[in-house]
């Protein structure tokens, strides 16, 4: 980064060699002041942003590239809570533990009221571990409530999960291990959402470790059945899933599996907490002598929490060995300990930081409730009296035009009087003319209308008239081959082709008498549905022999083909609904579906069936 600094400081410098020129020195002195701010300005922020990308993979290097910027070069509010945010992150992440505020005030100060969501949590994430190292607890709580009270707003879900994470530490120093089981269970899913397995199997573990602690077994094994397969996909989460393990096999195990789980893993390096678990799992087992030279290999440390643990195990052990004596001595040590401990804990505000937490925000949610109240109450008052105001001007504005008005109907009445009988003769002989002139525009237009009525009428007939002839040379083709026919079939061609012959003559001959039969014909059509349907499947039996012969391969019945044919002849679905009057029309139609495999987006199956006829003639 320096190098490539060096390397635009000495382009700037040919620039401006070039520059003076063909400037005047003012000009060129004005361009270089310009351009120097927004070097600084750019080199700035491009090395947080390069600090910003390595601080996840290479926080060392992001603390160097911090460091780097002169502190001359940081201005403004927003660009010093940007720095001071970075640099706090940093050092975090480089284990560097600082109990003041002097580099994130200015993240404080800004983010907190103007950063997005994303940035007030890092503020108060960040603000809650400065606490946690001044000791100061009860702050640290209310840092990481208010960081995860933002919710669904926050898009950083890993720094989420981490305030989760140390949140629940905090619930688990005031004995409330639901609370603590919460957390990690929240933070575990968001580990894995966002696929960092490591984490998720530490926040598991330390759910299980919660439910081990309040001798829940069931539950235990729920979380148990999650670590393995994702120790087993990542072998590096072994290490922290060993220490749990070790609770859970001492905490439900039979004795023979926590000797065999004890003696397998007796040779590995242990922590204190560990050891002092190994030395409990001994002592359950009946092997004091063991567990006391287990624990024997640890002291205790000035933690008073690893304190109280390791007086309580060796408590334990001195008892069960009947040294009644020494257990009595240690166990008021444990006592006053514990004691020293719970005061502690009961003088802080920590345990009760949630419920404060709580009352506080429902303080400000009520507070922000009476604003809004008090707020649309002085808007409706506002309002109403602009309502008044209006109204009473309306009203003033009203009256002044009636007066107005008044006079002048006055002035105008005569006027008006003496033109009122020419208006109303030139309005009649105004009206008559345009009443002559609508009566003839709609003579007009219905004269073009029955013009286009008989052309379509002529059109149409002349269509009927060709689709009929066609279909009665058809039927006589098929009449010369009633030889091969069955006689139902070669009686319902004949009806038919007389039906035809008959309307044919009567389009032609414009003779209704012709249409005698035809009309017999139709009423026994409307009286006689069944033998109307049954003659149309022999008509099609005959001619289209092909398509009535894939009908019925397809395994449909005569009815299903009396159905199909009212279709072929070109009813819609409607009208064959209306013309058989039957209740199942369209389960029948479904099923006809079914059987002829028609997709289910051949919405119209009239359109689909005398397509199917066409293709069989071909």
């Amino acid at each position: 980064m320096g190098e490539i600094l060096k390397k635009i400081d000495a382009l700037g410098g040919i620039i401006t060699e070039a520059g003076i020129k063909y400037a005047s020195r003012l000009v060129l002195l004005l361009i270089l002041l310009s351009t120097a701010g927004c070097n600084r300005r750019s080199s700035v922020d491009e090395k947080m942003d390069l600090a910003d990308s390595l601080m996840m993979s290479k926080p060392d290097s992001a603390l160097m590239v911090l460091e780097g910027i002169p502190a001359s070069d940081v201005k403004g509010k927003e660009r010093s809570a940007r720095y001071a945010l970075l640099k706090s992150m940093a050092l975090d992440k480089n284990y560097i533990d600082t109990t003041t505020f002097d580099v994130l005030q200015p993240a404080i100060d800004y983010y907190i009221k103007h950063g997005t969501p994303d940035e007030q949590l890092r503020t108060y994430y960040y603000q809650g571990r400065i606490y946690q190292n001044q000791g100061d607890d009860d702050s640290a709580m209310q840092s990481f409530m208010k960081g995860s009270d933002l919710g669904e707003n926050i898009t950083d879900s890993l720094l989420l999960a981490h305030t989760l994470v140390a949140q629940g530490t905090l619930y688990l120093k005031q004995y409330k291990t639901d609370e603590f089981i919460h957390n990690n269970l929240d933070a575990a899913k968001l580990y894995g959402a966002i696929g960092r397995d490591i984490l998720e199997i530490k926040s598991y573990t330390k759910a299980l470790d919660g439910y081990v602690l309040m001798n829940d077994k069931l539950a235990a094994d729920s979380i148990l059945s999650i670590c393995v397969p994702l120790v087993q996909k990542n072998p590096d989460g072994e290490f922290y899933m060993f220490p749990t393990l070790l609770s859970y096999t001492i905490e439900f195990c039979s004795f023979d599996e926590i000797k065999t789980f004890l003696d397998e893993n007796k040779d590995l390096e242990r922590t204190k907490d560990e050891t002092m678990n190994y030395a409990k799992g001994y002592s359950k087992i009946g092997e004091y002598d063991e567990a006391l030279n287990i624990l024997s290999e640890i002291t205790p440390s000035g933690l008073i929490l690893d304190s109280i643990k390791y007086t309580l195990v060796k408590t334990d052990i001195l008892e069960k060995q009947g040294q009644y004596e020494q257990a009595l001595n240690l166990y008021k040590d444990y006592s006053a300990m514990l004691e020293r401990y719970q005061k502690e804990l009961l003088s802080q505000d920590l345990l009760f930081a949630d419920k404060k937490h709580q009352l506080e925000m429902k303080s400000l949610m009520e507070i922000r409730d009476k604003d809004r109240i008090i707020g649309l109450t002085l808007c409706s008052i506002f309002v109403l009296v602009i309502l008044v105001g209006w109204q009473y001007y309306r009203g003033y504005l009203g009256r002044t035009k009636r007066v107005l008005a008044e006079k002048e109907n006055e002035n105008l009445k005569l006027e008006q009087d003496n033109l009122r009988k020419e208006k109303e003769k030139a309005e009649l002989e105004r009206d008559k003319k345009i009443l002559e002139a609508d009566n003839l525009e709609k003579d007009n237009k219905r004269l073009e209308a029955e013009q286009r009525q008989h052309e379509l009428e002529a059109a149409n007939l002349r269509l009927e008239i060709s689709q009929l002839e066609s279909e009665r040379d058809h039927l006589k083709d098929l009449q010369k081959e009633q030889s091969e026919l069955t006689k139902p079939i070669q009686k319902v061609i004949k009806s038919r082709l007389d039906m035809l012959n008959g309307l044919l003559a009567k389009e032609i001959t414009r003779n209704d008498s012709y249409a005698e039969p035809y009309n017999k014909w139709i009423e026994a059509i409307r009286n006689d549905k069944k033998k109307f349907m049954d003659s149309t499947r022999l008509a099609f039996t005959a001619s289209h022999p092909k398509f009535m012969e894939y009908l019925e391969q397809c395994g449909l019945t005569a009815d299903e083909i009396n159905y199909i044919c009212l279709y072929a002849i070109g009813l819609r679905g409607k009208e064959v609904g209306e013309y058989i009057q039957m209740k199942r029309h369209y389960i029948i139609s479904h099923e006809i579906r079914k059987t002829l495999g028609i997709d289910e987006h051949e919405t119209n199956i009239g359109l689909y069936i005398r397509r199917l006829m066409k293709d069989f003639e071909k």
